[in-house]
């Protein structure tokens, strides 16, 4: 099995029955012709190339999908607020990472984010902007902190993505917590919680899923709950969430 198929195995296993996922490489030679459906490209008239080539991977990873879920492959356009214009029934999220594209789909459902990182240390510098104190003082067998801030980051991203189609809002990295749940060597559970209310979540709602560490990438999916109020914690309050940087999340993928 290819790095790309094995990537979209791994992202079909977080999600569950129903969730279908597909990889493609980025200008890559081999890699398939990506062109964008018109309605696609104005968004991109201004990008450079790299940016072009890697939005119109994820766009064709994502007609891909639709086919898998045995629906007609229609064009994503993007949003004002750059999230993805979804055909209706569907949830999905895209990310990118070092020349590869991953689209996710499902029909209905909870929304969910996906995101797909290097399995390599966060640079030391941007610990604090992204982690909360003691966000980085969780075991994990094999991991120093960088690996964890690693991972605490790539889970905040898709929890942000997560979060997005219901709340409309732009978060910083200190708006949630993660907790990192059942290690082991090549995955584990994923619990992000809000810090405070976004749109319809209250504080302390829960953001859930897991994360998989295939060949020299992490692949992480977070799910919404399936209701605002479900996931909620009544009384809810976070001890010293506050991270000394104010970075926005979302910066790589947009909210895919």
């Amino acid at each position: 099995m290819s790095e790309a198929a094995q990537l979209a195995a791994g992202i079909e296993a977080l999600g569950g029955p129903g969730l279908v996922a597909c990889a493609v490489w980025i200008g890559a030679e081999g890699a398939p012709d990506c062109a964008l459906a018109p309605e696609e490209a104005r968004a991109m008239a201004r990008a450079v190339p790299a940016r072009r080539a890697e939005f119109a991977a994820g766009r064709h990873a994502a007609r891909e999908a639709m086919q898998r879920l045995g629906q007609a492959a229609q064009p994503v356009p993007m949003r004002p607020d750059r999230s993805p214009h979804w055909p209706e029934g569907l949830r999905g999220s895209i990310s990118h990472e070092a020349g590869l594209a991953v689209a996710a789909l499902r029909s209905g459902g909870a929304a969910f984010g996906i995101d797909i990182a290097p399995a390599a240390p966060l640079d030391r510098d941007l610990h604090d902007e992204i982690a909360a104190l003691g966000e980085l003082d969780q075991p994990v067998p094999g991991f120093d902190r960088g690996m964890i801030a690693r991972l605490v980051f790539s889970a905040k991203e898709a929890a942000y993505k997560a979060q997005f189609p219901e709340s409309g809002l732009v978060l910083g990295f200190e708006a949630m917590r993660v907790e990192i749940t059942a290690t082991g060597p090549a995955g584990g559970g994923l619990v992000a919680r809000l810090a405070r209310p976004a749109g319809p979540y209250g504080a302390g709602t829960a953001f859930r899923g897991g994360w998989r560490r295939i060949g020299a990438r992490f692949a992480v999916l977070m799910q919404a709950p399936a209701s605002a109020a479900e996931g909620c914690r009544p009384g809810f309050a976070l001890r010293n969430t506050a991270s000394r940087g104010r970075a926005r999340m979302a910066s790589r993928d947009g909210v895919s």
